[in-house]
């Protein structure tokens, strides 16, 4: 029953194995208590982020079985089932029934045996009864149980409401539940140069259109766009009839959004078109302002597909007035700016047109991800306490018609560091500086009692300067 691998691989390709060794830990501490009782851990997380790689690379060399759900009538599926517990184990009968089937298989695995069924959620399309079986025979079976049960779900909130509403089967019986999240930057710099992309500014246009979702970066390896930049691969990877990702996005909503898809795609495309507040996207939606704080609620809580933001000074800010709202992924924010807002010309095959909107304003597209890769730099220095003084919490900062890309605060020691990206060349250090400053005596935070420092972020400088408490990022030491 043990499968064993010398070289894992995502996705069939060379493309090596990245990052998650903080969730490779978790889950093997977690199959080591499962030897001494059953335990079930929920891993969600959207389309495409790797849950699948993450459990195949943790199950390659231990004792395991794997179950893909598909959505296929329950008899073809327990046939399928069946023909995979055979190979695995001796004299297992072919049953007919769900709760028959699992009964048996977990009576019949080894110790420490981890089973998995990937795209659990889709049980609810096949036979919902499954989900009550399931909760029968393992609350029967659990105390004597010796193995780690793994659920995957792309259906994020589908998959979480399962295991956390009150009124479903399994309510409670999930033991650990994560979520895989995209790839940082560094991360996906990584990858990028295993596809021969050198320069740092084009690694930063491809995460800025892609993300942190490794899937993404398979497609560009398969598709031969090792060395090619960000255009060449948008021509390839979407902007063309038979583009591997020509439906990903809207594939990957309508599923999670269901009948209500176009109120959800409105909200997301005036989001991504710069209608940050509440206020302004429902102007820009048509939508009324006491609905719509039901569908923004719903997408930061439970699809997770809009974060809220209040500015990083405010002392609670669960009461604040001045929340935005903003796009998690990085390709969906791409997808409704550019193809969703011009979907009539995508549907035609106009695909020159869209390609010379990009190219009108892409670098403006791309100083907005540039913050975020900004403040992912910040947080890692400062975790190796390479930052003049220890951040305690850092994020956007504004006000009437002022705003600061990134503001860390240390409330204890009453210090600020002021930061400013520019995704520019030959940026002016000096003027920028003068500049942050001004706009930074409008901050009221512990104003008069505070030390003051300042970062600038950017491609290149035209002359830096060397002051106190300044400090300069360009890509040679970014």
């Amino acid at each position: 029953m043990i499968l064993k691998r010398s070289i894992f691989k995502i996705g069939g390709t060379n493309m090596k194995f990245h990052n998650r060794e903080m969730e490779l830990a978790e889950l093997e501490r977690v199959w080591k208590l499962s030897k001494k009782s059953a335990h079930l851990t929920l891993i969600s997380g959207r389309r495409r982020v790797g849950k699948t790689e993450l459990v195949k690379k943790f199950i390659s060399d231990k004792p395991n079985l794997y179950f893909f759900v598909g959505r296929k009538n329950l008899s073809l599926l327990l046939e399928e089932f069946s023909s995979i517990s055979k190979q695995r184990i001796e004299k297992f009968p072919t049953i007919q029934k769900f709760d028959e089937w699992l009964d048996f298989l977990l009576n019949s695995v080894e110790d420490g045996t981890i089973i998995c069924f990937d795209e659990f959620q889709n049980f609810k399309y096949v036979d919902e009864s499954v989900f009550s079986d399931f909760q029968k025979i393992f609350d029967a079976q659990k105390t004597k149980l010796k193995v780690h049960i793994i659920v995957t779900g792309s259906h994020v909130s589908l998959i979480n409401k399962i295991f956390s509403d009150e009124k479903e089967s399994l309510f409670g019986r999930a033991t650990e539940k994560y979520t895989v999240k995209p790839l940082l930057f560094h991360t996906i710099s990584e990858i990028l140069s295993e596809l021969s992309i050198k320069k740092l500014k084009e690694r930063v246009e491809w995460y800025c259109v892609f993300g942190g979702i490794p899937k993404y970066y398979v497609n560009a390896e398969e598709q031969g766009l090792k060395g090619k930049d960000i255009l060449s691969a948008l021509n390839v990877l979407l902007l063309r009839d038979f583009a591997p990702l020509k439906d990903e996005a809207r594939n990957v909503l309508i599923e999670e959004f269901g009948s209500e898809n176009s109120m959800y795609f409105s909200i997301l495309e005036a989001v991504a078109l710069g209608n940050s507040e509440m206020s302004t996207i429902a102007n820009k939606t048509g939508i009324n302002i006491k609905s719509i704080s039901k569908y923004l609620g719903l997408l930061v809580k439970d699809f997770n597909y809009l974060h809220y933001e209040v500015p990083v000074t405010e002392d609670k800010p669960w009461k604040s007035k001045k929340g935005r709202y903003f796009i998690n992924d990085n390709f969906f924010r791409f997808w409704f700016k550019y193809v969703y807002r011009n979907r009539s010309e995508y549907e035609i095959g106009n695909y020159d047109m869209i390609s010379n909107k990009i190219l009108l304003d892409f670098n403006s597209f791309v100083g907005n991800g540039f913050e975020q890769i900004a403040k992912e730099a910040l947080i890692a220095m400062n975790n190796k306490k390479k930052l003049p003084f220890e951040l305690i919490k850092v994020g956007r900062w504004w006000a009437r018609d002022k705003e600061i890309d990134l503001l860390g605060l240390n409330s204890s020691t009453k210090e600020a560091l002021f930061v400013e990206c520019k995704w520019q060349e030959d940026v002016d250090a000096q003027q920028v500086l003068e500049e942050l400053k001004e706009k930074a005596q409008f901050v009221e935070w512990n104003k008069n009692k505070r030390t003051e420092y300042y970062a600038i972020f950017a491609k290149g400088f035209k002359k830096k300067i060397s002051e106190k408490n300044v400090l300069l990022f360009d890509f040679h030491n970014l």
